[in-house]
């Protein structure tokens, strides 16, 4: 089925969040102005945030509509809501596309049709191929009347097509050629988009906590600390405990050492040859 071929556009290299998102939180991903409906009508997928909100609407559809009456004033979060319904299984997605049938009949919204009509992408064929169910039916009946009046004449082949007699095959053969099997059917009213987002979820989880703990270094074990002596400028020594690796401002005596022997060495020669060259000039004065 097309919604099955989509299930690969939507897993693709992402990692979840382990809190699912809350009422709160959807509010907050539909202002994201980041967050829009992808190509041909595909709900946005690429960040945990973008899973988690699709888990949300697969499972509060209610509240979804909520949203979707109060929080998407404008087409962006019209389509984000809309699109991320066609997660939902066939029987909650009519109950859900019914209730905003309720909205814009009582005028508390108002969706222009190429969102509404042309939201479903994972359910694409869907209305065609379930027409001949009256609960179905039902709601594209009232779908139609809306946009009748929304929309005059715009929408009329859209309509017919699905409530033709060859609907039916029409939604199969053009399924087919988008590259998936046939629509998904009311009857069977799967729940496979739900439950590969939730494995996917579970995976993902499992998949970040690893990486997550792969990053914690262990503690480093304590240094041990011993004694040197510290040669201090006045010559005087002074006793410290220090770690393996003394700070380069504060020699051990050792490396005093390896400094001041070549020092004291280099004055006794240039002492030697500043007394040697006085004895020469005083000879050869004296002989004058």
């Amino acid at each position: 089925m097309k919604y099955v071929v989509v299930l690969s556009l939507l897993f693709m290299g992402f990692t979840v969040e382990a809190k699912k998102m809350s009422f709160e939180e959807a509010k907050a991903f539909l202002v994201d102005e980041k967050k829009r409906v992808l190509e041909e009508g595909v709900p946005p997928c690429r960040t945990p945030q973008d899973i988690a909100f699709l888990i949300f609407v697969a499972e509060n559809w209610g509240q979804a509509l909520t949203l979707l009456e109060k929080d998407a004033p404008d087409r962006r979060r019209q389509h984000l809501i809309l699109s991320a319904a066609g997660v939902l299984p066939a029987q909650d997605y009519v109950r859900f596309i019914d209730g905003a049938c309720a909205l814009m009949e009582s005028e508390k919204i108002k969706v222009p049709g190429e969102i509404f009509c042309f939201s479903d992408f994972i359910k694409e064929g869907f209305w065609g191929y379930n027409y001949d169910l009256p609960e179905v039916a039902a709601v594209v009946d009232r779908m139609e009347a809306i946009y009748k009046v929304q929309e005059p004449g715009r929408w009329e082949g859209y309509f017919s097509e699905i409530k033709s007699k060859e609907g039916k095959q029409l939604a199969i053969q053009e399924s087919k050629y988008n590259g998936g099997g046939t629509p998904e059917s009311y009857k069977a009213n799967s729940k496979e988009v739900y439950n590969a987002l939730v494995k996917e979820h579970k995976e993902l989880l499992a998949e970040e906590a690893k990486k997550a703990k792969g990053k914690i270094k262990p503690e480093s074990a304590p240094k041990e600390r011993k004694t040197v002596r510290i040669a201090e400028e006045d010559g005087s020594v002074r006793i410290t405990l220090m770690d393996d690796d003394p700070p380069e401002d504060e020699p051990v005596e050792d490396n005093v050492m390896s400094w001041k022997l070549p020092f004291v060495i280099g004055t006794l020669v240039i002492s030697s040859i500043a007394v040697a060259w006085h004895c020469f000039r005083k000879k050869k004065k004296c002989k004058n």
